[in-house]
Parts: structure tokens; sequence; C-alpha cells
């Protein structure tokens, strides 16, 4: 039964200006690559007017064999921040149901719904004029507008919580040591830790700590005008409009929530909050006390304190959890890559009359390129070499099921198959067929497929889209062998037209993938100055006698693209024959 199509996820602006939810809708019949920028061809544009926004800043990608988002930097000016961690350019990082994702100036929430499908929509008080949300002093020197210093007992409960903070190794069981300390720092009954889902007030209750009064709701609610308030990072209390509060009745939006006194505490992830401690105390006011419960008057001062320890000690959670993913994340690429050389053959070799020298870079991690040699007799060899459209994860399982495939086509002696021409073209035709019915993402192979033989000194070919393989000459003169037939796994029902090339009795032959050619200069990207074939002829010329001539052209490549990574997978195999080599096959 084939499986549901994946539904789009949405990024849900929490802070910055104001801005729509973005829809991530991925391709359901195959990877899904969305760049995020100013930069008009951007799929996920954001508005040209940020500055903090690089023109090509960030990638999303699907994968839908993995069904997971994840997120790159692209070497943006500013950097993309995931959870408070600033991502290494050029790494992807898998994306998890409500991660903060900052390209500056906005914060967003992963969501897959566009409307948290959980959550508790706080009390929308925001237009009421008779409460009054003020801003807590940073500060904790003595001063007239500053929280008097904390009380010796409250310095102790600090540094009691630092130690508890510090074992925490969950947001929940942070939350839960943060509560405790709250409470019992400041006086009021009732803390909960919430986590922000958007930008409207709604909130999910990470843990809560209350005390309900008799006949109120099961759930308490929360001040709206409160959390809009700590988002811009500052602790704020929520309390009367009177000037003097003695009597003063409190505003509509207070009475129907029946809170008395409540302060909230922004938890911040750089420059956007990623949860709230929110402390309030619900009931009748009593003489002699703030709110029905006997506030601390170092209160304020306190939850500032509380409020940094427990923002690094989130921080450092959220830190450690994306350290934890990238390195899930590069243990299964390490093995990927790993299983990818042990299918390739060796970098140099020598088979039957043949002597060869090969090298395949992935341009992240794993690659789609492939190449093999197979014998065929003593003087008889088949060379391949494939280009998976596409790079990492998806394109290198097609690379391994292609390069197994063609290997048992070429290798199985079919005596109907006497013709080197049918057995080139059959390979290609079958390899087609195989292509067609696995690969649902509408994924391609270019390939170029040859047969050497130094008996009849002939060179049968088959090049389906590829291109990229050379005749090479003593004095420098190079044929192209190419046929321009179609790539494998686009048509159904493809014709394939072998060629056949004179060979020499001593000679080399070249098969390059576009990674090499393509390459651009790194170093100036409005240039998009290719190495191209010119410049493996060039390399290639300068190379001394008995010098790894693989080995040059990629540190050639590698300097034209003024970076140690390369844009795309790239390979080359040179092989030789003749002037007296020889060895067993």
């Amino acid at each position: 039964m084939p499986a549901a199509p994946p539904a789009p996820c949405y990024l849900l602006p929490l802070s910055g200006p104001p801005l729509h939810a973005i829809r991530l809708s991925p391709n359901p019949a195959g990877p899904t690559t969305l760049i995020v920028g100013r930069q008009t061809s951007c799929e996920v544009r954001l508005p040209s007017s940020a500055d903090h926004v690089s023109r090509t800043h960030a990638r999303l990608s699907f994968q839908p064999h993995e069904r997971r988002w994840t997120i790159t930097d692209l070497n943006s000016r500013w950097g993309t921040f995931l959870n408070g961690v600033k991502l290494t350019p050029l790494t992807d990082v898998p994306l998890r149901d409500g991660d903060l994702l900052r390209i500056p100036p906005w914060t967003f929430s992963f969501s897959p719904t566009e409307q948290p499908a959980s959550g508790l929509s706080s009390f929308n008080d925001l237009g009421q004029t008779d409460s009054v949300v003020h801003t807590v002093a940073q500060g904790l020197e003595p001063a007239p507008s500053h929280p008097p210093p904390l009380a010796e007992n409250l310095l102790s409960l600090l540094l009691e919580t630092a130690a508890a903070v510090h074992a925490a190794d969950s947001e929940s069981a942070l939350a839960e040591r943060v509560l405790d300390a709250a409470r019992r720092g400041t006086g009021l009954p009732n803390a909960a830790w919430l986590r922000p889902l958007d930008n409207a007030g709604t909130v999910e209750v990470v843990a809560s700590h209350t005390q309900r009064p008799e006949g109120s709701p099961e759930q308490p609610a929360y001040s709206r005008s409160l959390l809009a308030a700590a988002a811009s990072g500052a602790v704020v209390e929520l309390a009367q409009s009177s000037p003097t509060g003695a009597g003063a009745d409190l505003g509509q939006s207070i009475r129907d929530l029946h809170i008395t006194t409540a302060l909230c505490v922004p938890l911040m992830l750089g420059a956007a909050p990623a949860a709230y401690l929110y402390l309030d105390a619900r009931g009748p006011s009593q003489p002699g006390r703030r709110g029905g419960s006997q506030l601390s008057p170092n209160a304020s001062a306190f939850c500032v304190a509380l409020g940094r320890m427990a923002s690094l000690a989130l921080s450092n959670l959220k830190r450690l959890d994306v350290e934890r993913r990238h390195a899930a994340v590069q243990t299964e690429l390490d093995a990927a890559a790993e299983a990818q050389r042990q299918i390739l053959p060796p970098r140099t070799g020598t088979l039957g009359r043949f002597r060869y020298t090969g090298e395949s870079r992935p341009g992240r991690y794993v690659g789609g390129d492939f190449f093999n040699l197979i014998p065929l007799g003593y003087a008889r060899l088949a060379v391949a070499l494939g280009d998976v459209a596409g790079k990492g994860i998806a394109a290198s399982v097609l690379m391994t099921a292609a390069h197994g495939f063609l290997h048992a086509a070429l290798s199985t002696d079919d005596p109907a198959c006497a013709a080197p021409s049918d057995l080139l073209s059959r390979a290609a035709v079958s390899l087609n067929r195989y292509i067609l019915d696995r690969a649902v993402d509408q994924r391609f192979v270019t390939l170029w497929l040859g047969l050497f033989d130094l008996e009849s000194l002939t060179l049968h070919y088959v090049d389906a889209g590829h291109g990229l393989a050379l005749l090479l000459g003593e004095s420098g003169a190079t044929r192209q062998l190419s046929t321009g037939d179609v790539p494998i796994g686009v048509l159904p029902n493809p014709q394939y037209h072998p060629r056949s090339a004179p060979l020499p009795g001593s000679g080399r032959a070249l098969l390059l993938s576009d990674g090499i050619t393509e390459q651009q200069n790194l170093a100036d990207p409005a240039s998009r100055q290719q190495f191209t074939l010119a410049g493996v002829q060039s390399t290639l010329g300068s190379v001394p006698p008995g010098e790894d001539e693989v080995a040059a052209l990629f540190a050639a490549t590698v300097r034209h693209a003024a970076s140690p990574i390369l844009s795309d997978d790239a390979t080359a195999v040179l092989l030789r024959w003749g002037n007296g080599d020889s060895a067993t096959a």
C-alpha cells in the first residue's frame, strides 16, 4: 500500500516584523528544496527590506524516504539559529515540531499545522485600560526605581536552584525545579512554565504548580497582555491602574481571571523568548497582602536573577539537543559514506592489460556518482561512470542500486549476447527499466558505458546523456566520446545507439562527472566561472610524467573552487593501456 503523501509544515512567526505563516509544501513525487532569502528567485522570499536576511540565506529540504525537513545555513552573513544555536554553514540539521528557527529579525516556530493544534489561548486583555503592565528593572543595584538587593535567604535559594537546574536533563525537569524555586522565592502560589506556539498568545503548558480556588476553571487562563509585554525580554508585572493601589478596583479582565498579582519572566534564546515563567495569585485581596498572597519585597529582583539562570540552563539544553541531532546525522552519513567507499573499486589497480586510477568525492558527505571497472577477459575491460541527478542521501541510495545492478548485468556470461554493442545496449536498457520501477522521485542517471577491447583495438560505448569521456592522444589531442542519447530513468522505452572508435596500441582514456567541469569559482560567485573541459585538458597537459594525474586534476579543481568542499559530486577515472604494461587479470 503506497504511503500517504507528506503533509505541509509551517513556519509560524513568533517575533519580528508582521509576517504571515509560511507554508512549506513538500513535493509528493520527490525531494523538495526551498531556498529562504531576499532574492526574487527564492521559494521562501522574505521582505527585501530585511537587511539581516541574505539574498540566499538558508535551505529547507525534505526527503520523502526520510519524511523529515532539514535546515541548512547557506553561509549567510548574520547566521541562522536553531533553538538559539548558530548553525554551522552548509550542514544539514533535522527540524522537529516546536523548534525555534531564527532568521534575523524573525523567530519562527516550526509547526505541522498553520495554527497550533494544541495549547491554550491566553486571555485577551490587550484592550483593557484599567490594568497596567509594569516592566521590572533589570539591574540589581539598589536604586529608588530598582528592586532592593536580594535577601540572604533568597541568595541561598538561588544557589540551591543553580545546582538543581544544572542537573536537569530535559526541559520538563528544568521547569519543575525552576517552578519550585519561583514559588518559594516570590510567595506566589501559582507558577507555570509556558512555551509560546505562535504570536497570537497561544501557549503550551510544559509544567505547572497551581492552587486552584474552589469553583475556578480546571485549566487556568493566562494574561495575553502580560505575555506580550514579556516577549520583548523584560520581566513584567501585572498590577492595578490606581497610583496608590489601595482599594482600587482591578480591571475587568483581571476580575474575570481572578488574578490579583502576576509576574511573567521571559526565558530568552538570543533575541526571542523560548518559554515564559508565569507566576500569579488568584482570589480576593486581603489587607496587608499584594494579590491575596504575601509577595516578597525582593520578588522582582529574585525573578530577574532566576530568569537569567533558567535562560542559561534552557539554552544549554537546546544546544546539547542540536549537537545530538547533528551527531546522529553525522553518524548516519559517515556510515553511508563508508558503505559507498566499499562498493567502489580501489583507487588504483591493474586489470589484465589495463591500469587505472579512479577517485570519487561527494559534494556533501555522500555522493551520487559511481564508477566501475569489470574485466571481461585479459584484454577486454568494461568501464562505467554514472551520475545520479541531485545530491545527498537520496542520490547515494540510487547510486548504490544502479552500481550493483550494472555490475551484475555486465558480469553475466550470456552466450546469446556475443556482440559487445549488444551487451552494452542491453545493460543500459535493463538499468533504465530497473531505475524507472524504483525512482519514484523522478530521479535519473547520466551514464557512460564502454567496452575496451585490446584484441580488436576497438572501443564500443553507449553514452546516456553523460558526454564526459575523452580519448587522450599523446600529442595532447583529445576525442570526446558522446552519442547524446537520453539519460537512464527518463523514458520507458528509450533507444541507445552504441558506437565504436579505434584504439591505439597504447593510450589513455579519461571519464569525468560534471562536478569537475561545472565547478564554479566560489570566491567570485557573481562570475559563475566554471572549470570546464578546457581546464581539465590544461591540467593534464601540465602534469609531469609519472605523477598522479587524477590527484592533480582534483587539486586544480579545488584551487579553481577556492574551497576544499566542492559544490557537487566529482569523479574522475583515468585508464591506461599499452607501452609494455601487463599484469595478470
